[in-house]
């Protein structure tokens, strides 16, 4: 068995076709979920991109890999003694590939992101680029002329692509490929709340599109664009299934299309970029094809999270699951409608967590480096779009979640261990970024290069924070 692990950043699932979205965004990846298994209630555990990858590689949740943020110089490291997917591969003998640029992002203050690979390939165009600038094609670029070399070794190889992820700069021809116009609701798919609103699934509600959209869209922020950016990547993976088909090893590998989380696309707190635990940030896709082992064309409810996938990989594989010390557990029972868990615990590098159940959703902001955001408590079944805030009403089903959270974090912390997830260094952060900006703007200059201006050499803005939440 070959793994194909690919994951899309900021990747909502409500925005593929596979998972309801009224737009044909994705076509290659809903062929992948057609000749495979669609998880409907796969999620996030720990948000942004830093923990939500740590999560994914190691099985453990942010309080205990402990990796809340990136790229500052007093980061927390994950210990070397917590394995990653890549390391124990390897052991295993596989041929360990990534082509990704996260310690670009990271500065080289995330070294788990490497650890295990035989080929770590940097796809970055310049190592000036803001890492999030990195276009599909050019990830491919790199990586299909692997893939078609190494394709008869037995391999575990890893993608990152970075669409959808803000800034918008896909081909034009994606670009223009959707076009809603702005102020009215007649081409979108309009349905009605048990709450009693209507909104346009993945979109939100009707009032927040109508208020909101103008505004965002001045910024460089639109559906259109995300969506379009969607369409371009699913091009980029329909490529790569294409060379696995041409090799002759499509069906002897295992392929895992998932994201690290979402995007709020205006819906909560004014919002465009991930900067909450709302589910259009952590309700993500998961989707596997492997065609000895997986079921076709089916469609697989149950709490699933980012934990999961490591030891899913290795029950797949046959591999050492016993010896490790993971949060997650192998999803494969949730094939034959056997829950894994009744419960989901997520966390946020801003502070947040929140614990969700089939019913509600509660959100606390754990966080004292700023003023805290108010507790929020949903009823997601009645109300989808999270827009109902019951805190003040429900109180006792809020102070019930409440305490299940706190508990949760109390069995997850040694006797006397600080909260790992409270930092109170934002002030300091914002002078460390003013100063490497500083420095890099007269490097650049230093060596003529010619460099466009990008976001990390300007100095910040008050509206910096929703592109640059990674």
């Amino acid at each position: 068995m070959n793994i194909l692990l690919i994951v899309c950043d900021t990747l909502r699932a409500d925005h593929l076709g596979c998972y309801g979205y009224f737009r044909d965004t994705s076509p290659n990846i809903d062929r992948i979920a057609r000749e495979g298994v669609l998880f409907e209630d796969f999620y996030n555990a720990g948000c942004p991109t830093g923990p939500a990858f740590t999560s994914i590689i190691t099985g453990l949740q942010a309080i205990h890999h402990k990796y809340y943020k990136f790229g500052e110089p007093n980061i927390r490291q994950v210990d070397d003694r917590i394995f990653t997917v890549a390391e124990i591969l390897r052991a295993m003998g596989y041929t360990t590939a990534a082509f990704d640029n996260l310690m670009t992002l990271m500065s080289g203050r995330g070294k788990h992101f490497v650890r295990g690979y035989e080929f770590y390939v940097n796809c970055g165009p310049d190592a000036f680029d803001l890492a999030h600038e990195l276009r599909a094609e050019q990830l491919n670029r790199r990586l299909v002329p692997w893939l078609r070399e190494y394709a008869h070794e037995r391999f575990f190889l890893f993608v990152h692509y970075w669409d959808p992820h803000f800034p918008y700069n896909q081909p034009e021809e994606y670009r223009n490929l959707f076009k809603h116009e702005v102020g009215t609701l007649s081409d979108l798919e309009i349905k009605e709340a048990p709450a009693g609103y209507e909104y346009v699934p993945g979109w939100g509600t009707k009032e927040q599109i109508i208020k909101e959209e103008k505004r965002f869209l001045e910024r460089g922020c639109s559906v259109d664009l995300y969506d379009g950016e969607i369409a371009y990547v699913d091009k980029a993976i329909g490529e790569v299934m294409g060379v696995l088909e041409d090799q002759g090893v499509l069906n002897e590998t295992l392929v895992i299309v998932t994201s690290d989380h979402g995007e709020q696309l205006g819906q909560h707190y004014n919002f465009w970029g991930h900067d909450g635990l709302h589910d259009a940030d952590v309700h993500i896709p998961l989707i596997m094809r492997y065609p000895k082992r997986l079921p076709k064309c089916k469609e697989v409810s149950g709490f699933c999270q980012q934990i999961d996938l490591l030891p899913t990989i290795l029950d797949l594989t046959e591999g050492p699951t016993d010896v490790l010390e993971i949060d997650g557990q192998s999803i494969m029972p949730l094939l034959k409608d056997c829950k894994i868990r009744n419960w989901l615990f997520m966390e946020h590098t801003n502070g947040q967590r929140a614990i969700r159940t089939d019913e509600w959703k509660l959100l606390a902001d754990e966080w004292t480096g700023r003023p805290r955001r108010e507790l929020e408590l949903y009823n997601v079944e009645r109300d989808p779009m999270e827009t109902i805030n019951l805190a003040k009403v429900e109180e006792e089903k809020a102070a019930e979640l409440r305490s299940e959270l706190q508990n949760w974090v109390r069995a997850n912390l040694k006797e006397g261990e600080p909260d790992p997830v409270i930092y109170d260094d934002y002030g300091e952060k914002q002078k460390r970024r003013i100063e490497y900006r500083q420095k890099m703007r007269e490097f650049v200059s230093s060596i003529g290069s010619g460099y466009r201006e990008g976001h990390y050499l300007r100095e910040p803005s008050k509206d910096d924070n929703f592109a640059l939440d990674a």
